[in-house]
């Protein structure tokens, strides 16, 4: 539900329930009544939201019970019982509101690498997923790539595994930082990692992993780490019939480079004419 027309249902119920509470008179409560409109805008808009309707709930319901009461009620009583209404009503609201946030906080943890703060394969497969679908539907092309650090088992075991996990933190930081907001960045297994760029041809894709490499290797060696990239990525101009077919191109494009030396990019373009054949970048 969005949170502008939650927001509004939440109103629209709490004044019902005010309404309900002024009709059926001192003799019915409605307290717990109350507690629906405030809890749904806390979940579905926010904090602030279902505080405010907390406020606004336990004036209305102090309001309807001064309204329909023979005899006035003195001023400390009064504000005691408007207390009283707005504790009860903005206990909900801090329950709910740690509870959904607690979620909110394990469904991220869910779908991010904890060490390197990327997405995780899983998430990046489902974000694949989605980039595929708009790609079929907006005629777009869309690159995969796939990058392995060359090496890296020999930083973990001549400089130790937290530099090896620096390393690999530095490595996915620079990749996000020299990619789009809308590609995706994720940490597929090790050091494996893998790109998607969304809305992207080959011409431009070629010179962004050339760009990247080089931002990479400066990375790298301005933090003392020996290591080189070995890169495949495949382009399509026709979307692949699922997320795995557009992976599996990439990644043995990644394992070319590796067999041919490393430290190398190995490009395709995918679907190719006929006599067509694959382009590759070196070293």
């Amino acid at each position: 539900m969005p949170p502008g027309g939650a927001l509004a249902l939440a109103v629209a119920l709490l004044l019902c329930v005010a309404a309900g509470d002024y009709f059926t008179g001192s003799d019915v409560n409605f307290t717990l009544l109350y507690l629906g409109p405030i809890g749904l805008a806390t979940w579905f808009v926010s904090f602030g939201a279902g505080s405010l309707l907390s406020v606004a709930g336990a004036t209305l319901s102090t309001a309807v019970d001064v309204w329909q009461r023979a005899q006035p009620l003195a001023t400390p009583v009064l504000i005691w019982n408007l207390a009283v209404q707005i504790g009860t009503l903005m206990a909900l609201v801090l329950l709910l509101g740690a509870l959904k946030g607690r979620l909110v906080n394990e469904q991220q943890a869910a779908r991010t690498d904890p060490l390197t703060a990327v997405a995780n394969r899983r998430s990046f497969e489902e974000m694949a997923a989605v980039e595929l679908e708009r790609a079929r539907r907006t005629g777009r092309p869309l690159t995969v790539a796939y990058l392995d650090v060359d090496d890296f088992k020999r930083v973990n075991d001549h400089q130790g595994h937290s530099r090896g996990d620096a390393l690999l933190a530095t490595l996915a930081a620079t990749l996000r930082g020299s990619t789009r907001a809308v590609d995706v960045v994720g940490r597929l297994g090790g050091d494996e990692f893998g790109l998607l760029l969304v809305d992207t041809d080959g011409p431009t894709a070629e010179s962004l992993l050339h760009r990247l490499r080089d931002t990479l290797d400066g990375a790298m060696a301005g933090n003392g780490w020996d290591v080189t990239f070995s890169i495949g990525a495949a382009t399509y101009l026709a979307p692949p019939r699922n997320v795995d077919e557009m992976m599996v191109r990439a990644d043995q494009l990644m394992y070319e480079a590796k067999r041919a030396g490393k430290n190398a990019l190995r490009f395709d373009v995918l679907p190719l004419s006929l006599g067509a054949a694959p382009t590759a970048a070196e070293g």
